[in-house]
Parts: C-alpha cells; structure tokens; sequence
C-alpha cells in the first residue's frame, strides 16, 4: 500500500508537488499523482491507475485534472510550517523596538501589518498565476490537437480533389466516346433513307446493327461507371463536415470585447477565467 502519511509528495516518484512538472493531477478514479509520473505511465492510449490499477483511457497528462484542492492543502501546510519556525526564532523584532517610543512601535507594527497582508496577497496572487498558467498550456494542447484535425481535414480535402479529377477525366473520355457514337448512328440514319436496292439495304443495316451494339454496350458501360459511388460519397461527406467546421469558425457566437467589471473587478484571475469560459462555448 502507498504511504499516506505525506500528502504533500506524489506517491509515484516521491517527490513534493510543486506548480510546474510535478502539479497534483487527479485520475478519474480519484487518486492523485505528479504530472510528470502520469505522463510517464500513458502508455498504448491508456493509463493503469498506480494505485488502485484501474484502467484510463489517456494520451496525455493534459487531459486530467489538476488537483487545486490539494495544492491548496499543501501550501497551506508548508505555511504552517513556515510559521512554526518563525515563531520558535529569537524575538528580536520585539528586542529592536523596546528600545524605541510607543508612537513609532505602532508605526513599525502598522508597516509590518501592511508588508505582512501583501506578502499574502502576492502569494494569493501566484497560487492564482499558476493555476491560470496551467489553464493556459490545456489552451494550447486544444489548440495544437485541432489543429492537427484541420490539416487532416485538409488532406482528405486534396484527396478528394485528385478523385474528382480522376472522375472528371474519365466522364470526358466516355463523353467523347458517345459523341463519336452518335454521329456514327446519325450517319446510318442519312444512309437508310438514302438505300434503293437490296444490296444497300443489306450492307447498310449490317453496319448499322454494328454501330447499334457499340452504342448499346457505351450504354451499358456509362451506367456502369457512372457515378463512382465511392469518389461521390466521400465528396459529399467531406463537403458537409467541412461546411460544418468552417460554418463553427465563422459563426459570430463570440465577443471579443473584455466585459468592464471583468477588467477592474474583486474577482480573482481564476474566477474571470470561469467566467469568460463560461460565456465561450468551447
């Protein structure tokens, strides 16, 4: 069994969390793992819990969640430490200011308040700028992934194109062929009206039976030929998953204007980006 008695370290690699490779990520089965050890176990499209060795469809770390909750947990954690040893130093802040008056020891503990309040605040802040940083990256990871998906649309695109020019060369073949077919009957109306004897009557329709099965059997060949279910029906296919993608692309469902009270607002920079999400459909 895995040791739970440090939350703070991943179970895998033993190495503390922290907002960058080793960012807590949590597997549907609810254990959580390093980012780096996750990555490290996708393996053949999919990911064996190391815990529980349930089995996650997976390829990438990207796709499952980061565990925010316990990064909170241990940064709260690691403050407390912080505190403790802050609190079992020598007191000499309290020895610098008992030798100065009532008025500036309020000063200085005023300032130390203040100084003290935004170290909290920045910290606030950079626990949000990570978080926010690992937002961003699954941005780009969405982002890279459709774009591969579009130069694929693009390639079955160009294939499709080179079928229809098969297809387009081969309808002019069989059209020129039936032409020349034609006329050739045409003639063979002109020369039965033209007969006055037995022996024209007989060559005439001996070639004009000729002509006729060659006529017949272009007939038959164009049904035959024509249209290449296979080169048609991925035409029209492509057509519509293309019309559809290019018609999400264009579709003016999106603002790019930021609101105002996002701009200069108490929301914290997670909260805005719920926010702005939460008005795009993705």
């Amino acid at each position: 069994m895995m040791d739970d008695s440090k939350p703070e370290e991943c179970k895998v690699c033993f190495i503390n969390y922290d907002e960058e490779l080793q960012r807590p990520r949590t597997l549907p089965c609810g254990h959580t793992f390093c980012s780096q050890c996750i990555k490290d176990s996708v393996k053949n499209v999919q990911l064996i819990c190391p815990s529980c060795r349930a089995v996650h469809s997976a390829t990438a770390a990207t796709q499952f969640p980061i565990n925010y909750g316990m990064e909170a947990l241990i940064k709260k954690f690691r403050n407390m430490q912080v505190t403790s040893v802050g609190s079992e130093s020598p007191k000499s802040g309290q020895d610098h200011t008992r030798g100065i008056g009532k008025k500036l020891q309020s000063m200085v503990q005023e300032q130390k308040s203040s100084i003290s309040n935004l170290i909290s605040e920045c910290e606030e802040v950079l626990s949000q700028l990570g978080k926010y940083q690992g937002q961003v990256r699954d941005w780009k990871t969405q982002h890279h992934q459709l774009q591969d998906k579009l130069y694929d649309l693009v390639e079955q695109n160009k294939a499709a194109i080179e079928l229809l020019e098969q297809e387009d060369t081969s309808v002019v073949t069989m059209s020129t062929e039936g032409e020349a077919g034609k006329k050739q009957l045409q003639t063979m109306l002109e020369c039965l009206d033209a007969v006055t004897t037995i022996q024209e009557v007989d060559t005439t329709c001996d070639e004009a039976d000729q002509y006729s099965v060659q006529a017949e059997d272009w007939i038959r060949k164009c049904q035959e030929l024509f249209p290449n279910f296979s080169i048609a029906g991925t035409s029209v296919k492509l057509q519509e998953n293309i019309k559809k993608a290019l018609d999400m692309m264009t579709r003016e469902t999106v603002t790019t204007d930021v609101p105002v009270l996002l701009k200069y607002s108490d929301f914290t920079i997670m909260e805005k980006v719920e926010k702005i999400t939460g008005d795009i459909p993705l």
